[in-house]
């Protein structure tokens, strides 16, 4: 066979590396062109490249996967970038401390600017401490219903808020040192409980906070009675519901909750949020420390609830003892009022503002169960006494202040001192301007008893009258552009039920008026020229004036609530 024709590949030498060794298994060499000494940097003829020793990686000896991704890292973070990394780490470092810095004292300056306004508003006895004043200015700041984004005031909350300044007001070990049990042991009233501490040896000042706390916790406890929260869930999560809500025997078809609520309990695993309210009030009532006027209101507040539960008997008999307690503050009842029907005597020399209100709440329970015959000789003496009271001495004007950034600022920064302490209720009665909102509502009662007891037509133009005069009487305060707006809106709501009081008494003889002259007609009549037809266009005359009045303070009245209300939510916002 010739030569020429063998294969190629036999005319390869030996000595050639096999094609088929494993690349990887070769020992990293360094390229020729970087691995030469310093002196040859410059162009040589034997190399066609300059030498540049930096270019070779100091990890040759590594891994090659390891030194191809170290050789991009090294080659990534430059001495340039690494300055500029650890600049933005030293900056970004430094602000963000800067902004949780500004942040938390602007949060701090807040809480401390709302804390402030709330003990501008609700002022807490100085010898509280910080928590027991944080619990109590909330509790009372939740009552506002401005406060609240509903709109309406927050009980639940504020029945909470009030017990923890409660639990610290008892403590011995805290706010409640000194206090002493009235026995030992303490005194248990059947039904509540252990009876009041004896607070005799606090200040007044403690003694008005402590009242508040208690006054509150008992309207908080009317307004949830019967709600109830699941035991099985953590505190901070727990949800109250109303009674309608929960499924029970005397519920069987429960309200559904609202959209997005989620399922209510079960009855099993349910569990009361409030103590009964008149755990609360009987506190009061059996806490020696408690001023006459304290007391009362403790006593009405707890007849007006069992008259909200239909127990007309219990109420009555809480009355009565309303009336006591007003009664123990007269150095000699029985030439002021008569102890048993509630009527304050003409010959009485002088009255207390605790019988005047205890006579006009008991007198208001006997006109709503019906019981007018009692009532009315009870109003018409409380009428008799208020007018009968001398005039209250006019109070000096408040000092002037004058209006600089430095006296704001020395407002804000000085704490206010604590208010003076409401009075006793025991001192003799005095007639202020403001009172006349008290007599135009007793006018409205005395013209209502009037109007619907009637028998005659002498008796209801008689209550027409009286409705007349308190409508009168109530606009006469109004219009004289009075100081205080608190007696102003009063009297105006005042006015309002006047007026409406007013109004339905008219259309009741219009609707009679009409009948008569129906059922006794006569030619004059048929083309209407009757007296009967004259009497009906006088009173139809008369009703429609009246109606135009009430929708006009009606109006006013509405206005000026948008407007509060819009001020309000204003000055919240900025």
């Amino acid at each position: 066979m010739p030569t020429s024709r063998l294969p190629a590949c036999r005319l390869i030498p030996h000595t050639l590396p096999s094609r088929c060794r494993n690349p990887s298994s070769r020992s990293p060499t360094p390229r020729q062109f970087s691995h030469n000494s310093q002196l040859l940097l410059v162009v040589s003829p034997a190399s066609p490249r300059p030498q540049l020793p930096f270019l070779y990686p100091s990890s040759h000896r590594l891994h090659p996967r390891v030194r191809n991704g170290q050789w991009q890292l090294n080659r990534l973070l430059t001495t340039e970038r690494k300055k500029y990394i650890k600049d933005t780490a030293k900056l970004s470092v430094k602000f963000s401390i800067i902004f949780f810095a500004i942040s938390s004292l602007g949060t701090i300056a807040s809480l401390a600017i709302l804390s402030e306004q709330q003990e501008r508003a609700f002022p807490s006895p100085p010898e509280w401490s910080l928590i027991t004043k944080y619990y109590f200015r909330n509790g009372r700041w939740e009552e506002v219903p401005e406060n609240n984004q509903s709109g309406v005031p927050d009980w639940v909350k504020t029945y909470f808020q009030f017990m923890g300044a409660l639990d610290r007001l008892e403590d011995t070990s805290k706010d409640g040192a000194g206090l002493k049990e009235q026995e030992e042991g303490g005194i248990l009233v059947p039904g509540v409980g252990k009876a009041g501490f004896d607070i005799t040896g606090k200040s007044e000042e403690w003694r008005q906070g402590y009242y508040e706390v208690l006054i509150g916790m008992g309207r908080a406890a009317e307004h949830i009675d019967g709600w109830v929260v699941e035991k099985t869930t953590k505190r901070g999560h727990k949800l109250a519901w109303p009674p309608e809500h929960i499924k029970t025997a005397s519920n069987p078809k429960p309200r559904p909750p609202p959209p997005r609520a989620p399922d209510p309990p079960l009855e099993e695993n349910c569990e009361l949020i409030s103590r009964p309210p008149e755990t609360y009030y009987l506190k009061i009532l059996t806490t020696p420390g408690f001023t006459s006027h304290q007391r009362l209101t403790a006593a009405l507040s707890y007849a007006d609830w069992l008259a909200f539960k239909g127990l007309n008997e219990s109420a009555e008999e809480m009355y009565q003892w309303g009336l006591d307690i007003a009664c123990a503050g007269l150095p000699d009842a029985t030439n002021i009022i008569n102890g048993k029907t509630g009527v304050i005597l003409a010959s009485a020399p002088s009255v207390t503002p605790n019988v005047v209100l205890a006579a006009t709440t008991m007198a208001t329970h006997y006109a709503t169960t019906g019981n007018v015959a009692t009532a009315l000789p009870i109003f018409l003496s409380v009428l008799r006494a208020r007018r009968a009271a001398p005039p209250a001495p006019i109070a000096p004007p408040p000092p002037k202040v004058e209006s600089s950034i430095w006296n704001s600022i020395r407002q804000f920064v000085e704490t206010p001192p604590y208010p003076a302490l409401p009075p006793t209720g025991d001192e003799p009665l005095l007639r202020s301007p403001s009172d006349v909102c008290e007599e135009a509502t007793l006018m409205n009662f005395i013209s209502e008893i009037l109007f619907a007891s009637a028998s005659s037509d002498a008796q209801r133009s008689a209550g027409l009258s009286w409705a007349r005069e308190a409508v009168q009487t109530a606009k006469s305060y109004t219009a004289s552009e009075p100081t205080d707006q608190k007696a102003r809106r009063k009297c105006m709501e005042c006015e309002e039920a006047g007026l409406d009081n007013w109004s339905k008494m008219m259309g009741r003889l219009v609707k009679d008026a009409k009948a008569k002259a129906e059922d006794s007609p006569s030619w004059k009549g048929w083309i209407g020229l009757g007296r009967n037809s004259e009497v009906v266009e006088k009173l139809e005359s008369e009703e429609k004036d009246v109606l135009q009045r009430l929708e006009k303070v009606s109006d006013l009245i509405m206005k000026e609530s948008t407007t509060k209300i819009t001020d309000t939510s204003r000055s919240e916002t900025v």
